[in-house]
């Protein structure tokens, strides 16, 4: 696996994302907060970054209300945080919380694996090798995440188990920025090789699969972030002196 800081050229922007779903949507709201999801779930937005509503507004073409409304929803989502004198700023994990983080996330979904195996049909099997592969071809951006909702939420079977996948939803949300802000190389063929697992009800193979691609990723966020951290600490040390 390889773990570093993306390059700016992988990501998009603000407005290519405004651009490429503005259309999409019944309501300004909606719109709204689509856009601001997705770009802090794919690094457009670094975790800490201040989120300043007049300057999102003017960009997005909005006034304030649907963005203040937007970013309260967020908030909700665990994804902003409002802080006395600064606003909105996207929400930071330390280390501790990232593995608190992943050690739920082991539970809710290796049961909801086990419970979508034992129901798993013909229909649901073929589904869910083809999201697997398409999800292995696609590059991380705004339609990655959206092809990896779609392909955890049939490996769980969410039609069946609408509150257990909102749950993992939204703690996988809470840790989706850093993944899609760095690069982190996963190996090849990983969502394929789980589905195949699933499909032909190796629950076992399946489940251990799970557990090694979460302890992976667990791993590779908490190894970029200590690197981070070491990182000021060196520049805060190199300015101390100089300004000495």
């Amino acid at each position: 696996m390889l773990v570093g800081v993306r390059d700016s050229g992988d990501k998009p922007t603000l407005d290519k994302v405004v651009s490429r779903i503005s259309s999409g949507y019944k309501t300004v709201g909606q719109m709204v907060l689509e856009v601001l999801r997705e770009c802090i779930l794919t690094g457009i937005f670094a975790p800490g970054e201040h989120l300043r509503q007049e300057d999102l507004a003017e960009r997005i073409g909005v006034s304030r209300i649907p963005v203040r409304t937007a970013l309260m929803q967020l908030e909700a989502e665990g994804l902003v945080s409002f802080l006395p004198h600064r606003g909105a700023v996207v929400r930071t994990l330390t280390v501790e919380q990232v593995r608190e983080v992943y050690e739920i996330r082991q539970l809710l979904e290796t049961h909801a694996l086990r419970k979508s195996v034992a129901r798993m049909t013909s229909a649901r099997a073929a589904r869910l090798l083809e999201l697997g592969t398409a999800l292995d071809k696609q590059h991380e951006g705004g339609e990655f995440v959206d092809e990896r909702i779609a392909f955890y939420r049939e490996l769980y079977d969410a039609q069946e188990n609408p509150t257990l996948v909102k749950m993992i939803e939204e703690l996988r949300g809470t840790v989706g920025r850093y993944l899609l802000s760095l690069r982190i190389e996963h190996p090849v063929g990983g969502h394929r090789k789980l589905a195949r697992y699933a499909a032909r009800g190796d629950l076992d193979a399946a489940e251990s699969h799970l557990r090694d691609h979460l302890d992976l990723v667990c791993k590779g966020i908490i190894a970029v972030m200590s690197e981070e951290v070491e990182e000021t600490k060196t520049r805060s040390q190199r300015h101390k002196a100089a300004s000495g």
